[in-house]
């Protein structure tokens, strides 16, 4: 018996830590965006522009330094996320401006995990290993 509740509390904090908290850790977050990684070196944020990302209930939204987008996304299995189809603007900015904000939105159209570091940091990550790196915005 004792065996039986030792498996039933392990099983029940293990599911907790793969599942339970994660499917809220983004919702109600704001992020800046800092550099992204293509496969050939990281990326700094362009002069001048300020991509975002924000997390509302089922809803991701954010600027990709030009222009605004929108869509939703769903959190499985621990880390692993999904971010559906996103709505964009459509101005027009310099060329540099302008191929950021299309490497931001690829990378942000093949994500399938997220990690977050110390609760500062947030990496949105490819299976090609290409990511999208965000610093926490302070809830002031």
């Amino acid at each position: 018996m004792r065996r039986l509740v030792l498996l039933v509390v392990s099983t029940a904090l293990l599911l907790a830590a793969c599942g339970g908290e994660n499917a809220s850790t983004l919702d109600g977050t704001s992020w800046d965006y800092f550099a992204y990684e293509l496969g050939d070196g990281v990326v700094e944020v362009f002069p001048g522009t300020q991509p975002t990302l924000a997390f509302e209930g089922d809803v991701v939204s954010g600027s990709d330094g030009c222009n605004d987008f929108t869509g939703t996304y769903e959190i499985s299995s621990g880390n692993m996320i999904e971010i559906g189809q996103l709505a964009s603007t459509q101005r027009a900015c310099e060329e540099d401006v302008m191929f950021q904000a299309d490497v931001i939105l690829s990378i942000l159209g093949a994500v399938i995990l997220y990690d977050k570091t110390s609760g500062d940091e947030l990496f949105m990550r490819t299976g090609s290993a290409d990511f999208l790196g965000y610093n926490r915005v302070s809830d002031e």
